[in-house]
């Protein structure tokens, strides 16, 4: 086993445990949609997605709640079984995205609180780059067990050519 394969189970950790949170928390959705029609994240976020903050999620707040409840539990799942582990990447590129846009997007912090740069948004969305692209983060990986018996899925599924 290598390291990039505890990095793909870590930033999969990551995800399992924020959506494990908002399981375990039956009060998650009324809460989330509390949050919004109180104006939180939607104050925050980028002119362009506020519009879309407004128009889409705050209407259907609860809904949006048990998508990112599923949407982080299925990430962490599939990246630490390393099951379709590229599309998990790219959801995790994703999710961060829309999640770090909701909280205002990245930008240089005062250096008096919290980091507002190196967000664990913005780190989690650069390792899941990484991930995506790394062979290795597949070596120990039902993707690798699924592209021995099907070698023609090695290209999508383990970043390799398999054994024609």
């Amino acid at each position: 086993m290598n390291g990039m394969v505890l990095v793909r189970a870590l930033i999969g950790a990551v995800w399992l445990n924020g959506g494990l949170e908002k399981l375990l928390n039956p009060n998650f959705p009324g809460q989330f949609a509390a949050s919004l029609e109180a104006g939180g994240f939607v104050s925050q976020a980028p002119p362009f997605f506020q519009d879309f903050m407004r128009g889409y999620v705050v209407p259907n707040a609860e809904l949006f709640a048990q998508f990112m409840r599923a949407g982080e539990l299925m990430l962490g799942i599939a990246l630490i079984l390393g099951l379709l582990t590229n599309l998990a990447a790219i959801g995790s590129v994703g999710l961060s995205a829309v999640i770090l846009l909701s909280q205002g997007g990245v930008r240089l912090g005062t250096g008096l609180g919290p980091p507002e740069f190196l967000t664990i948004n913005v780190l989690v969305a650069l390792i899941s780059v990484v991930i995506l692209f790394s062979p290795g983060a597949k070596s120990v990986s039902l993707d690798s067990r699924l592209a021995e018996r099907r070698p023609g899925l090695s290209p999508i599924l383990i970043n390799r050519r398999g054994e024609d």
